[in-house]
């Protein structure tokens, strides 16, 4: 092939940019998979988080922190330290809400797979829904109070199929894990988990996924304004 002289140092340059996006997204892949493929070897989970609720539409952010169980497939319990009292409990039938913080004297009682159940188990919705499922990209470097980690974006093929716009994770480095998870919904509400613990194969406690209603309460089966 002939090159026309002072063309080589461009046809460099056009190379180097054309192949950049691409490795950051073979990057973004491999973190991925690696902790995709510890997850669905992971029965149970128990993990301490921190958490951030921005609503736009209010100008407001709520902050919570609890502490998260899994048994899988389909259990799930965050039990929040603050607000104390707070808890969501997935027993893999019925997804039961009692935030007395915000809604006193009220328990919501539903199906399994609501929506609500999604979120509760946003970590199975991320890493269990197979890959071909999102539009992943980003893998850049970002370090968390210390911990190195890959930023890696996860756009859905299907909006329709989840209750967000987009997700996004920070993967450490070293651990199979993630450090934190973002979600955004349509409205634009951001969901910032930091997960400052992480034992996989935990032994959790027998009664960890069950609920009972508290004394006095009312049992909705339907969420307010549906």
């Amino acid at each position: 092939m002939k090159i026309i002289p002072g063309t080589l140092p461009r046809v460099i340059a056009l190379t180097v940019l054309l192949s950049a996006p691409l490795k950051a997204q073979n990057g973004a892949e491999t973190a991925y998979d690696r902790v995709a493929k510890a997850w669905s070897g992971t029965k149970t989970l128990e993990a301490n988080f921190d958490q951030k609720i921005t609503n736009p539409l209010l100008g407001r952010s709520v902050t919570s922190r609890g502490v998260f169980q899994q048994q899988r497939p389909g259990k799930v319990s965050i039990t929040f330290t603050q607000p104390v009292g707070d808890r969501i409990v997935g027993d893999g039938k019925t997804l039961w809400v009692y935030l007395p913080s915000s809604a006193p004297g009220q328990v919501l009682k539903l199906p399994g797979d609501a929506d609500g159940a999604i979120v509760a188990d946003l970590l199975g919705q991320l890493l269990e829904t197979p890959k071909r499922a999102f539009v992943i990209s980003g893998g850049e470097a970002v370090s968390i109070d210390g911990r190195a980690t890959r930023r890696v974006q996860l756009l859905p093929r299907n909006p329709d199929a989840v209750p967000f716009q987009k997700a996004t994770l920070w993967l450490d480095d070293k651990e199979p894990r993630p450090v934190r998870v973002q979600v955004i919904d349509g409205q634009g509400v951001d969901r910032t988990i930091t997960l400052t613990s992480w034992s996989p194969d935990a032994t959790l406690p027998k009664n960890a996924f069950e609920f009972k209603v508290p004394k006095g309460a009312k049992v909705q089966t339907k969420l307010p304004g549906a």
